[in-house]
């Protein structure tokens, strides 16, 4: 026979694990709709909207994480490099008018895409929202929406190319529309403060900022973007052979080439892009300017050393990015296909919304 448990130790253990937790992270446990996810103790800290909910599918469609997830494994088998591309895609959304899915729409008017802000957004990853949306109404029609999927989608790049599995919260709806101003996409040329600014004004603070951007751990940038850091003079803060290379690849700012934002590991998502800033391989500048800010400098200094720090706050910031703007109700519907508006019409009607509704809380389990 082994040793018996010392009960109060390991409770002893588990309040002091609490403590430092709600320490780091702030705010006492969040209480919110959960119909089946399996939370760790960071998720159940995560402030959640009213409207969204863990496991929000888990009786209406089932399957439809399942199927995110292996429509985004399939796709990688193919390109590596979708799961920079699917990332980018919740940050582009969810900054112009909310995480409603805005960026798929294709309507005669136009179309967020046209946008120069938006020209890094890979087809592929649109590809396969599309396809992951086609494969999910065969399962379950008029159940998931477009806005829901970019969302799993973004988090189910992270987690197969090497970074921290976590749920997400659910239940958005699709918009209606677009919007024509994407002004406040955070700009690869910002300031530390200007980047500060744009995060603020999405209620995310400088942690979410520098965590956030390690989103960069992950991509590529097109010449463009860092031209401003070799011409008309090279950056003295880019390393001398890293800044050789950007010129090799880019000899003039309107050269069609890319490279990744994280040189060493572009297709892993890893805390090798925290890394860099010791050694002179940032690429663009508003990521360099995060050492403009001691407190976000200091953060990017701590992540660079401990890769569970920065998974941890993450997962934490990627959580309360998806939340911003969601579309609820009438406000919104679910799109038959993400790419277009159901005929301006709110799909599902108001009654099968109820009937959904019901079997998402269980009213309406036999």
């Amino acid at each position: 026979m082994g040793k018996p448990l010392n009960l109060a130790l390991i409770a002893t253990l588990a309040v002091f694990e609490a403590a430092v937790l709600v320490a780091a992270f702030g705010g006492p446990l969040q209480y919110v709709p959960n119909y089946g996810a399996e939370l760790s103790f960071l998720e159940m800290q995560v402030p959640v909207k009213d409207g969204l909910a863990w496991g929000y599918y888990s009786k209406s469609c089932p399957k439809a994480e399942q199927i995110v997830a292996e429509r985004v494994a399939a796709f990688l088998k193919k390109d590596l490099g979708v799961a920079g591309g699917l990332l980018r895609l919740p940050f582009h959304d969810c900054f112009v008018q909310g995480c409603d899915a805005s960026i798929l729409l294709k309507l005669p008017s136009g179309t967020e895409l046209d946008d120069p802000a938006n020209g890094s957004i890979r087809k592929v990853a649109l590809d396969l929202v599309d396809d992951a949306k086609a494969n999910i109404e065969k399962a379950c029609p008029g159940v998931v929406s477009c806005a829901d999927i970019v969302v799993l989608a973004g988090r189910e790049s992270i987690k197969q190319v090497g970074g921290p599995a976590f749920n997400v919260p659910l239940g958005r709806r699709d918009s209606f529309s677009f919007s024509p101003n994407t002004n406040d996409l955070p700009s690869p040329f910002f300031s530390f403060q200007q980047l500060l600014d744009a995060f603020t004004k999405k209620n995310l603070d400088a942690t979410d900022l520098v965590a956030l951007s390690g989103a960069h751990t992950l991509g590529v940038a097109q010449c463009a973007s860092f031209s401003n850091r070799l011409r008309p003079t090279v950056d003295p803060k880019l390393n001398s052979k890293y800044a050789q290379y950007l010129l090799n690849t880019c000899p003039t700012d309107s050269t069609k080439a890319t490279t990744g934002f994280d040189f060493f590991t572009p297709n892993k998502f890893d805390n090798i892009y925290y890394k860099n800033f010791a050694t002179g391989v940032t690429l663009i500048s508003s990521d360099q300017n995060l050492d403009q800010n001691a407190q976000a400098l200091n953060l990017v200094k701590f992540y660079a050393s401990n890769q569970t720090a920065f998974f941890n706050q993450f997962l934490w910031s990627y959580i309360k990015m998806s939340q911003i703007g969601p579309k609820f109700g009438n406000n919104g519907e679910i799109r038959r296909k993400c790419t277009t508006s159901n005929s301006g019409k709110i799909f599902p009607t108001e009654e099968s919304d109820e009937i959904i509704s019901m079997v998402v809380d269980g009213r309406g389990s036999m």
